[in-house]
């Protein structure tokens, strides 16, 4: 079975829209935030899926590859300052969380940058159409 890459990233994305809306629930107190967690820990895997799998392209696409390590990176460091606006409160908390959240949508950029860069990569390594004669 061959998986789409660009699908990969389509699914991140969706699941990182997911993702901000429970943490919107978390801030206004509608949700717990383990369900914000865990999500997060869904999209953590889907970066490492989506790493391995370019990882194992051949020809490998460079940029599509650093481009899935520069998110899976920036998922760790989204996760890192969730935790330290959770131990945190007042002020000094909601300014983590922008920061949490603004964060959020670069790694939402990166999963819409990786989706049309695996489109291109998809169409320049598929074979040229046959030529006919006439």
């Amino acid at each position: 079975m061959k998986v789409n890459v660009s699908l990969l990233f389509r699914i991140t994305g969706a699941a990182l829209g997911v993702q901000v809306a429970l943490g919107g629930l978390v801030t206004f107190g509608f949700l717990d935030p383990s369900a914000h967690i865990v999500w997060g820990l869904v999209l953590g895997v889907l970066a490492i899926v989506s790493l391995v799998y370019v990882a194992r392209l051949s020809p490998r696409p460079k940029r599509l590859f650093g481009l899935t390590i520069g998110i899976g990176v920036d998922i760790l460091l989204q996760a890192l300052i969730g935790f330290a606006a959770l131990g945190t409160s007042g002020a000094l908390s909601s300014g983590i969380s922008w920061i949490h959240l603004l964060n959020a949508f670069a790694i939402f950029a990166m999963s819409i940058m990786g989706s049309g860069m695996a489109i291109a990569a998809g169409r320049m390594t598929a074979a040229p159409p046959a030529a006919t004669s006439g």
